[in-house]
């Protein structure tokens, strides 16, 4: 397989404040569920669907596959064929998830396809747990196993032969409960209750989509977690996603000392090489150029150094996994660390001269 040089699609089906502040302004919003309840149904999806048209154009996969991009990681939440429920109606995403496949095979790039998000809420294991976004409610709700199966069963069976599909991700990133110590465990999803996910989901979709497509799980930050996981014969191609980000956890170093960035490099070399011994081949599901910035006096400028720096070492710390999707393509302020126009400047640049 060639190796996957990659950007998330981050902020086009799933709005995000940090992505398109512009979709959150003045209405007290901080995540798609409060946008709705802010706007109402009507006016969020007519807005959402001006959204859909205009964020991410043909252009900008030009734009990717120009700069050396082969790859994009798409999150789609659960209502992705549309839901009408109490209190909440989405409409149907899938002419615009289309339109990115018909995109990517004009020019020639892979479509990884993430269920990102399920109703009551997964929680995400990069968020910190006091967070909004890290309820984990799901695994409680009567129906949400079923609702989160149901999807992948469609996205399969709509999308799994298409040449253009690299494989399909079964959950994006969810809290998963681990023991603490002999009597505690932390909050979470418990892990045998997303392993039996992930075993039904991987069945689901295997009959849609062939054994050369990956099927994609979360090492939810514990890839050593996954030792002797789907280890049966029935179980082809299936690849474990860490995202390592160093910004704000508990072992984020500042990266402007030379022992910052080497920890940081280091740290990325051992969750990689952990997820290997687990048995499985490796991607990068996300990673960004954001990371600590303990000294005050340095300049914007010597910001922007430090981060092109800290970004083509974290390139090099990948070596050993199949690769790697930069969080994220554009953010409508252009953050330099998350925004892969700004991020990957100087690669775009260099192809494009």
């Amino acid at each position: 397989m060639e190796r996957i040089r990659g950007v998330n699609l981050s902020g086009w089906f799933i709005p995000e404040p940090w992505v398109t502040p512009s979709l959150f302004a003045a209405t007290g919003a901080s995540n798609e569920v409060e946008l709705q309840v802010a706007l109402g149904s009507v006016v969020y999806n007519e807005r959402m669907r001006q959204h859909y048209e205009t964020f991410i154009t043909e252009d900008d996969f030009r734009r990717m596959s120009a700069i050396g991009l082969n790859a994009v990681r798409l999150p789609v939440p659960w209502y992705a064929f549309g839901s009408q429920g109490d209190g909440e109606v989405y409409i149907p995403l899938v002419d615009y998830i289309d339109r990115a496949f018909e995109w990517a095979k004009k020019f020639g790039m892979q479509v990884l396809l993430d269920l990102a998000t399920v109703p009551g809420g997964q929680g995400d294991s990069n968020n910190s747990r006091s967070t909004p976004e890290s309820t984990v409610d799901w695994h409680s709700s009567a129906n949400g196993r079923h609702i989160a199966l149901g999807v992948l069963d469609r996205l399969a069976t709509r999308y799994g032969m298409r040449a253009e599909i690299m494989g399909i991700e079964l959950l994006d990133s969810p809290i998963m409960s681990v023991r603490k110590n002999l009597f505690t465990t932390t909050d979470g999803i418990p892990s045998h209750y997303l392993r039996n996910f992930y075993r039904d989901a991987y069945g689901i979709v295997r009959m849609h989509m062939p054994e050369e497509k990956m099927v994609v799980f979360s090492a939810s930050g514990y890839p050593s977690a996954w030792k002797h996981f789907m280890r049966g014969d029935q179980y082809k191609n299936v690849c474990m996603d860490v995202h390592l980000y160093h910004y704000r956890d508990e072992m984020a170093i500042d990266i402007t000392t030379p022992k910052g960035l080497s920890s940081a490099i280091a740290r990325n070399r051992r969750l990689i090489k952990e997820a290997r011994a687990a048995g499985f081949p490796v991607i990068v599901g996300e990673w960004s150029g954001a990371a600590v910035f303990s000294n005050v006096s340095v300049t914007p400028e010597g910001r922007a150094a430090y981060e092109r720096v800290f970004i083509s070492n974290q390139m090099a710390s990948f070596a050993d996994a199949y690769g790697w999707f930069f969080q994220t393509w554009k953010t409508e302020k252009r953050i330099a660390a998350w925004d892969a126009r700004a991020a990957l400047g100087t690669l775009e640049r260099a192809m494009l001269d």
